[in-house]
């Protein structure tokens, strides 16, 4: 019945069904607080069928309907939400393959080419120059080939591997999906932000709204990086997210960036999250009037493990080049993600009201909210998920 109202009436009542958050001289957001849910849900996505992501939307909203699991006040019981998805061996056998390309490419190549060009012949030097051109720069598919990914078998077995799901409280997930177009913020980066990747293709099949992740421009001319940009994706620039969302697409980002990559060894008992000095968001959101999604990717930081100086020098070359310098592996030791169980938790969308000219109070205030509303749903979520004797800090 809500969702039905909502959906009727989406720009001129949803201020009034949600919890506001009008950011102007004379409101101070965290006076606020953040209310204590009601009730507790999770959406495993690896439990849907290829027969469901195959249905018109609204047959499949009554198949979504079905596989959300529903919890009281008291929440889910710790280590309920624990458990790893069942994945049949050529499934698996495939989706590592896949990720090998994806994401053991871009090493493979770096290294590779470097020795090529320090130590082979010139006719060895100008192929791999030629072939790099041609990784970076060739063609790639257009819409129909993403539409397709979307309900594909392949995209189903990554739901598998990850164990992929969403969770959220009370009617967050449903307000979010009838809301004007957000942005969504779900930090933290870790090596690779997957939940960020799979949440495009899971937002557009179970979340009902046209969705679109933003990463750094360099990922879409990285060779091998750049295919998981088949999953829609927008530059992470500021006008470029802009003229998505007024044109009613949503847009999600990974707000600590690069930084976020470079703070996995600060915390191995908990999360270290670059996002306390990180304002651009807010920023962006006051100009625009945009709402904004606070999110927690629960497991980024598991499915692989890095090396950088303790000096900070590859950060440093990083935040120049705009592209992530350091050394990664996963499982058996290779560049390939771990099977390490993902979720993203959708937290409670944070109205803005447009501002040409935001004050540096006013950009505090709504960064705060945004930080306090990822650290309340991290905190309730965690026991069920696993993660009960870890902490969040911002730095």
């Amino acid at each position: 019945r809500l969702l039905g109202e909502l959906a009727g009436s989406r720009s001129k009542h949803f201020r009034h069904r949600t919890l506001t958050l009008l950011v102007h001289h004379h409101h101070n957001p965290i006076a606020m607080g953040l209310s204590e849910p009601k009730s507790y849900h999770a959406l495993p996505l690896f439990g849907s069928s290829l027969e469901a992501l195959a249905l018109p939307d609204e047959d499949r909203r009554k198949v979504v309907a079905g596989l959300v699991r529903h919890a009281g006040a008291e929440g889910f019981a710790p280590g309920e939400l624990a458990k790893q998805a069942a994945i049949a061996p050529h499934q698996e056998a495939i989706v590592v393959l896949v990720l090998m390309i994806w994401i053991g490419g871009p090493l493979v190549w770096s290294f590779g080419g470097l020795a090529a060009l320090a130590l082979g012949s010139w006719r060895l030097r100008l192929g791999v120059v030629a072939l790099s051109a041609v990784l970076m720069f060739h063609p790639m598919p257009g819409p129909g080939f993403q539409k397709w990914l979307y309900t594909s078998r392949f995209t189903l077995w990554l739901y598998k591997y990850f164990s992929y799901r969403f969770v959220w409280c009370d009617e967050d997930y449903e307000l979010a999906g009838v809301a004007p177009a957000w942005i969504g913020a779900g930090p933290p980066h870790g090596v690779l932000p997957i939940a960020n990747v799979l949440s495009i293709p899971a937002i557009n099949t179970f979340g009902f709204r046209h969705f679109k992740g933003a990463p750094a421009s360099v990922v879409f001319n990285t060779p091998f990086l750049r295919y998981l940009t088949l999953f829609e994706c927008v530059s992470v620039d500021g006008k470029s997210i802009t003229k998505e969302i007024q044109s009613g697409t949503c847009v999600g980002i990974v707000p600590d960036g690069v930084a976020g990559i470079f703070r996995m060894h600060d915390a191995p008992k908990g999360e270290f999250v670059a996002l306390k000095n990180k304002k651009g968001l807010s920023r962006l959101a006051l100009r625009t009037g945009t709402p904004v999604l606070p999110a927690y990717s629960f497991g980024n930081t598991q499915i692989m493990s890095c090396w950088y100086d303790n000096f900070g020098i590859l950060e440093g070359i990083s935040r120049r080049l705009q592209a992530s310098i350091f050394v990664y592996w996963g499982r058996w030791g290779l560049p390939i993600p771990r099977r390490a169980q993902i979720t993203m938790v959708v937290g409670r969308l944070i109205e803005v009201e447009k501002v040409e000219s935001p004050t540096d109070k006013q950009i505090d205030e709504l960064h705060a909210r945004i930080l306090d509303e990822m650290r309340a749903h991290f905190d309730r979520h965690k026991a069920a998920l696993g993660w009960g004797d870890r902490e969040i800090q911002f730095v």
